[in-house]
């Protein structure tokens, strides 16, 4: 199974932006930021096109896909 590791806490650290602004510009909360940059959860899509641009990359570069070891269903 795969999982997406998210690289927005790195590539906004990267950027000449912070979290405050990306705070501001979205209305969002610290804790959706937050949640962002560790994958706990997502931007709507118009806001993952949105910070792409802002940031400079592509919206596949805000998430790698990894495998992961989960097999609940196997016994």
């Amino acid at each position: 199974m795969k999982k997406l590791k998210s690289n927005i806490g790195w590539l906004i650290d990267k950027s000449d932006y912070d979290r405050l602004y990306l705070k501001d510009r979205y209305g969002k909360s610290r804790n959706t930021i937050s949640n962002w940059c560790t994958g706990k959860s997502y931007p709507s899509t118009p806001e993952l096109f949105d910070l792409a641009e802002l940031l400079g990359v592509k919206v596949d570069d805000l998430y790698d896909k990894i495998e992961t070891n989960d097999h609940q269903g196997d016994k």
